[in-house]
């Protein structure tokens, strides 16, 4: 039979399996049939045209029809309306007494803003800034003291300060992993900074006019900033009082518990970004209205956190059975043999990472530290002229490229052959991690394939070597067959012809999940980059006392610790999602493990003399 003839016999039929398939309940015993109907109709098409477009379509459909046989649907709004109606508030009042004591912290930190203020004027100018101070009071000399809320356009001010207020809340939250000091210094921060700002305006006499204008929006704004704060008291929790548990298994925990607290308070930022740019603007509205919104704003915060979750926390606890689901698959080994999209990929991605912590953060750090060591070694003039970092917002790809880099800064060979073996420790331990959470058997590598893995590290380390766009560009577009074929390489899954045949025609398959890390990666480089860094380095410099230039030697010591770290943390995650995807691409151009489950499927085995249908 021809190819169109196979087609046009069978659409009909293929378009009502899509449509059922997308349907919110599912009939099982429908679903058998279509299973059967398709793994026939997908047998005959890799016999008769194993090349042509039929087949990856036919293979795609069985794969969907499978895992709804044997995964069911996923339910992601219901469980996004569950987040909100049940998980968060749960977590909330198991974690009452981290926001309480935030909400203390900031309070008391807000009253020693108002006494410092009290005792010396003066010191708002150092918490705000002489500029902010001198521009308030000249508005306040022209009788609208409001007025720096009037100066841009709502848009650019909403999306400014939005973008602005979450990065506060970010670095209060995960300053928390410092046993929760961190965030503790956050919230004293903000709270006298904001202590003082206030307290200003009543010294000026514009207490009343300045409250009803600051908290229409800081009522959600500040609330969610001592929110945040409690959400890294809870991560910090898990350090200082870990139980029963492993200090690192109740850290989890209640890092856990604060991510969702932090997730939370992401609208409530939007909101109040919103109404800063476009509410706070409007002085000129009646005291009255102002007053009203502003209780409001506080009520809700009020009854949805503290109210409400007292509600939910008196209910039973019912798990979904989603939850149920994934606290089982958790303690098994990841299935490689059935078609990932990119948020499964991701998710599973993840879960490797998570089963394999010790191993993963113990090697990141050996590596980097090794790779640290060497790289200061043999260099023969002074640590802060080894590298030049940049501190502007964009600076973390500079400085990623400059700790990768060897040509453009003039360093030798050596320093390529160093590079290269960083890249081959990641890469390694991300190979490691993932085969101990997978349910692949491996031969044992023997120096061969370790060559081979240094090798591509090698090519890896040479695309990066100069600088300019157009090796960045060159480097963006290799290293997804790169890291691929650096898999399928070193444990002899596929060769480089097969490899680059998976990646180049499958490209949103190969390139989905390496942008999505990428996106990732950048804000969360930056967080840890300012929060962390910022964090450590003043500890250092108030520790240690040192002359100036052993301060400079020593903060770019650090520095390169921390970039290379976070450099390494990226390429393992990119070793793992690529080793994960391979068998994605491998499926759809092969359909290897579809074939044994459609051979399985048709099998008879024989248990105690009666012969059962699998």
């Amino acid at each position: 039979m021809r190819e169109t003839d196979f087609i046009e016999k069978n659409k009909d039929k293929w378009k009502r399996y899509e449509r059922a398939l997308e349907r919110d309940e599912q009939d099982p015993e429908l679903l058998k049939q279509l299973y059967i109907h398709t793994t026939d109709d997908l047998s005959y098409s890799r016999t008769f045209y194993p090349n042509r477009s039929v087949r990856v379509y036919l293979n795609t459909l069985a794969q969907r029809t499978f895992l709804q046989i044997y995964r069911g649907r996923r339910g992601e709004a219901g469980r996004f309306f569950t987040f909100w109606t049940d998980e968060l508030p749960r977590v909330v009042y198991n974690q009452r007494r981290s926001l309480l004591i935030s909400l203390v912290t900031f309070v008391i930190a807000m009253l020693i803003g108002i006494i410092s203020y009290r005792i010396d004027p003066g010191f708002a100018e150092t918490i705000m800034g002489e500029a902010y101070m001198n521009m308030t009071q000249e508005n306040i000399a022209k009788g609208d003291p409001m007025a720096v809320y009037k100066q841009t356009s709502p848009f650019s001010m909403s999306l400014r300060i939005t973008l602005n207020n979450i990065m506060v809340a970010l670095v209060t939250f995960v300053s928390g992993a410092f046993f929760a000091v961190g965030a503790i210094v956050q919230l004293i921060r903000n709270g006298v900074m904001l202590g003082v700002f206030q307290y200003f305006f009543y010294d000026q006499g514009i207490f009343q006019e300045s409250f009803l204008t600051i908290w229409i929006h800081g009522a959600l704004e500040i609330s969610s900033i001592v929110i945040a704060g409690g959400a890294g008291l809870a991560m910090g929790r898990g350090l200082l009082f870990p139980g029963t548990l492993s200090r690192f298994e109740a850290f989890k925990e209640s890092a856990r518990d604060g991510l969702k607290i932090m997730l939370g308070t992401v609208p409530l930022f939007i909101i109040a970004g919103f109404l800063e740019g476009y509410l706070t603007r409007h002085t000129e509205l009646p005291d009255a209205i102002r007053g009203l919104f502003i209780l409001l704003c506080f009520a809700f915060i009020l009854w949805y956190y503290v109210m409400y979750p007292r509600a939910v926390a008196a209910r039973p606890f019912r798990p979904t059975t989603e939850a149920l689901r994934t606290r089982d698959i958790t303690e098994k080994k990841i299935r490689l043999g059935f078609i990932r999209n990119a948020g499964e990929n991701m998710t599973d991605v993840f879960r490797i990472l998570r089963q394999n912590t010790g191993l993963l953060f113990g090697g990141l750090a050996g590596i980097t530290l090794l790779f640290t060591l060497f790289s200061f070694l043999f260099y023969n003039s002074a640590p802060s002229t080894r590298y030049v970092f940049d501190g502007e917002f964009w600076g973390d790809f500079h400085n990623a490229h400059e700790l990768l880099t060897t040509f453009s800064r003039n360093r030798g060979l050596l320093y390529l052959l160093l590079v290269a073996g960083g890249l081959y420790g990641f890469l390694r331990l991300a190979f490691e991690v993932f085969w101990r959470a997978s349910d692949i058997e491996l031969l044992p590598a023997n120096w061969r394939s370790e060559a081979f893995l240094y090798l591509v590290c090698l090519g890896i380390s040479v695309s990066m070597a100069f600088g300019g766009e157009v090796a960045g560009l060159l480097a963006f577009l290799a290293l997804p067959f790169a890291l691929t074929f650096a898999y399928t390489g070193y444990s002899g899954q596929a060769d480089i012809r097969q490899t680059f045949r998976f990646v180049y025609t499958n490209l949103v398959r190969s390139y989905d999940s390496f942008i999505m890390i990428l996106i990732m990666a950048i804000p969360t480089m930056w967080l840890i980059d300012t929060a962390i860094g910022s964090l450590l380095f003043s500890f250092f410099d108030w520790v240690f006392y040192a002359d100036a230039i052993t301060i400079d030697n020593a903060n770019v010591v650090l520095q390169s610790v921390l970039y290379f770290f976070l450099v390494g943390t990226l390429f393992v995650i990119w070793g793992v999602s690529f080793a994960l995807n391979f068998y994605t691409l491998r499926e759809i151009e092969q359909a290897n493990s579809l074939l044994e489950e459609i051979e399985a499927f048709n099998t008879k085995r024989r248990l105690r003399g009666i012969e059962l249908e699998r």
